[in-house]
């Protein structure tokens, strides 16, 4: 006992872990249920820095509502423990309308009149609406063996990825870009950087932005998404955040928050269309090696995204088809750390959006 009296350092240490520990453990229920943990590869209070990446913070087990859970955000899903979130709200069904049967005039004995009976002009049938757009829903659920495993399920399958390759894309110049926002992190920075998009359109990217952060982060002196969307009205906004979200949580609690993050585009600027850019792919090393940053992981949560395109107001595209190889993998020709492009092939990117414009609406 007197030599550990000699040790504050170590007290100080010995006690915030057991306090940071007994965080985790209080929080694991609540704020932390989307941090992964396995307790045979590390201690429990490592969930409250991973929390702290995230800007979940320890003080929120005070407080209700906090934002930071999944479950609670976008499309929803199941809340507690170990219990994996469930499937995203499931769109309201179109009610089948009841056909109407119409009787057939009886036979009567009277005489048939003679004189002729003009028939009415016929009505010109109005135009048809256009159908709603029903989003798929999930397959199936994530298991606990790939949370624990930090796979991200590919629960929506290509029915959304289809859907959007239905919209007839087209080719565009660079003023096509004046009215546009592109939002993103590491990747996006790369194409504000190393093409003249930036002579047109204005970015807001950081190194490492997740969707957890999009309207949380300050970008540096232009303030945050919101108040930027205030000062100015955008005709088309540009999303490509995910990739720094592989390996937390679940395909539906990454699918949740991200159409959380949508719906509020909508809302503060209900005039943009919204471009949802599929995450690009790794090169084959990192395919090959990394149980998380993966081709695998991204093109699941690729999967998820697409499914919120209508065609109408939000669309999807996916500059993959500019920049990998045969076997979908990032072109190792044009990486330097198999993850983001060289800076002359971010040319790549912005002729593939050149060539993917929306249709001005006609009247």
């Amino acid at each position: 006992m007197k030599n550990i009296k000699k040790c504050p350092l170590f007290i100080i240490l010995f006690s915030s872990g057991l306090l940071f520990t007994l965080l985790a453990a209080g929080g694991l229920r609540t704020i932390y249920q989307t941090q992964q943990f396995e307790w045979q590869k590390e201690p429990l209070l490592a969930v409250v820095f991973r929390g702290l990446n995230e800007e979940i913070y320890p003080w929120q087990l005070m407080t209700e509502g906090n934002d930071n859970l999944s479950s609670s955000s976008g499309a929803g899903g199941k809340s507690g423990g170990e219990d994996m979130p469930g499937d995203a709200t499931e769109p309201d069904a179109t009610p089948t309308p009841t056909p109407t049967v119409t009787e057939a005039p009886k036979a009567t004995n009277a005489p048939q009149a003679t004189t002729p009976v003009q028939s009415p002009s016929p009505t010109p049938s109005p135009s048809p609406s256009p159908t709603p757009y029903v989003r798929p829903t999930p397959m199936r659920e994530s298991t606990y063996e790939e949370y624990t495993s930090h796979i991200s399920a590919d629960i929506y399958g290509d029915a959304g990825v289809l859907h959007a390759a239905e919209y007839e894309f087209v080719k565009v110049d660079e003023s096509y870009f004046d009215d546009a926002l592109f939002i993103g992190d590491s990747r996006t920075v790369g194409l504000r950087d190393y093409s003249d998009l930036s002579q047109h359109a204005d970015f807001l990217c950081e190194t490492s932005l997740t969707v957890h952060k999009v309207f949380k982060h300050d970008f540096k002196g232009k303030g945050t998404l919101e108040e930027v969307l205030q000062a100015k009205e955008y005709g088309k906004i540009y999303l490509m955040v995910g990739i720094n979200e592989l390996g937390t949580g679940t395909t539906e609690d990454f699918m949740a928050k991200y159409t959380e993050v949508v719906e509020k585009l909508k809302e503060l600027e209900p005039e943009a269309k919204i471009i949802i850019q599929a995450n690009m792919h790794v090169a084959a090393e990192r395919n090959e090696s990394d149980a998380i940053f993966n081709n695998g992981n991204i093109s699941a949560r690729n999967h998820a995204i697409a499914t919120l395109a209508d065609n109408q107001q939000i669309f999807y595209i996916d500059v993959n088809e500019a920049v990998c190889d045969e076997n979908g993998c990032l072109s190792e020709e044009y990486t330097y750390d198999q993850i983001h492009l060289l800076g002359k092939y971010n040319d790549l990117w912005k002729q593939f959006l050149l060539s993917h414009g929306i249709q001005e609406e006609t009247e």
